[in-house]
């Protein structure tokens, strides 16, 4: 190896070219040629770990994740969709490269979600602009900052980690990935681990990004079961969470589950915070209340901290769809005999039906709380208060 190598960052650098070789040679069936770089990257990471202490127990962790990478191509007889026609077809690779690109390019998302218009999740909130914050800034002195590139949000479904997402698109300045594990998940062997190395590819390159990934699970489910392409995908995220290959350029991975204890382990120690976005409290479910009805343009007959407080295990989600099933029980109680009338009756000339806009009274929440019923139960509420003070600590 080059003395130009060695050291730290271009080391790291040569280590994401290899990993980035070894997907191409699993996708192109040559397994020999992908397990000798397995090999190289051991050695790299030996070396690595050597050269920088303070992080000598985290080199030596991914190094035996190589290992087990290693063992996997040796058992791996499978032949990839990829290797079966480029047999006929030379170009064929290439051509998939660009449906990978295209296929990425098209997760760019935007929104107009406001921080203001998200109840609560104030800590949440702040931590997410903090972290790109001191990310991208220069520090006054030459210190070396810890790296906040990687958060996991877990919780119950509806509580909001969505929701922050498109906050971030619309919020920071920076290139936003908006993508759902199930779509970086192909039956085909080789391609899921194509695509994730795509996603991050294209996102250094449009750097500074935000990466989020919605139902991760879907895309790196533990390898317990031993399922060896589970186990490839696997790895390759793994890699570029360790941001191999990154360099100068600014990827943050911010990714989203309802289930975190279906999720690999060592994806889980590549995440610096693990942040539990739980059910919103009191006010909290007020200020939901007063979101999804009084901002919104209603007038309200009732005291919605009143309300809040008959909500108890309602997430951010089942309180927007309590509003909406009382704005509609209010609209057709407002509009019964219009309602009835308007199959026989035709508006004259060229004037348009229209309806009246009542106020939302407790009858009508009454009526919407006997249909809309929490997600959450005890039970699931205590597992993830379990794997919190287990695994997040936070």
């Amino acid at each position: 190896m080059s003395a130009d190598y060695l050291t730290i960052d271009n080391l790291r650098k040569l280590i994401g070219e290899n990993i980035k070789k070894v997907s191409d040679a699993e996708s192109g069936g040559d397994m020999k040629k992908a397990s000798a770089l397995c090999d190289t990257i051991i050695g790299e990471l030996k070396l690595l770990a050597d050269l920088d202490a303070s992080d000598r127990e985290r080199y030596l962790e991914i190094k035996e994740e190589w290992v087990k990478k290693k063992a996997s191509l040796g058992s791996n007889e499978r032949m990839s969709r990829s290797t079966q026609k480029t047999k006929n077809d030379s170009g064929l690779i290439d051509k998939m490269e660009n449906e990978f690109r295209s296929r990425i390019e098209s997760l760019i998302s935007t929104a107009d979600t406001k921080w203001s218009e998200i109840g609560g999740l104030d800590e949440e909130k702040a931590l997410i602009r903090e972290a790109f914050f001191f990310a991208r800034a220069t520090p006054s002195a030459n210190v070396k900052v810890p790296k906040l590139r990687n958060m996991l949000l877990f919780g119950p479904p509806g509580t909001g980690k969505t929701s922050l997402a498109k906050a971030m698109s619309a919020n920071i300045d920076a290139t936003f990935f908006n993508a759902n594990g199930k779509e970086l998940v192909s039956r085909y062997v080789g391609d899921s681990e194509r695509l994730v190395g795509a996603l991050y590819e294209t996102a250094r390159a449009r750097s500074p990004s935000i990466i989020f990934l919605d139902e991760v699970e879907n895309l790196v489910l533990s390898r317990d079961n031993g399922n060896s392409t589970s186990s490839s995908v696997v790895q390759q995220f793994l890699s570029q969470l360790d941001g191999f290959g990154t360099g100068d350029n600014f990827v943050m991975t911010v990714a989203a589950t309802n289930v975190p204890w279906k999720l690999d382990t060592a994806i889980l120690s590549r995440f610096e915070k693990k942040i539990y976005v739980g059910l919103p409290d009191a006010k909290t479910r007020e200020k939901i209340l007063r979101i999804n009805t009084v901002d919104k343009g209603f007038e309200v007959g009732l005291d919605l901290s009143v309300l809040s407080e008959s909500t108890v295990n309602f997430s951010g989600r089942d309180l927007a769809f309590l509003c909406s099933e009382a704005i509609w029980h209010m609209l057709r109680r407002t509009n019964r005999d219009a309602i009835d009338r308007s199959d026989s009756v035709t508006p004259p000339g060229s004037g348009e039906l229209k309806y009246q806009v009542g106020k939302i009274t407790q009858a009508d929440f009454d009526a919407a709380l006997e249909k809309v019923k929490p997600v959450a139960d005890r039970g699931m509420l205590e597992r993830y208060q379990d794997w919190k003070e287990q695994y997040a600590g936070n």
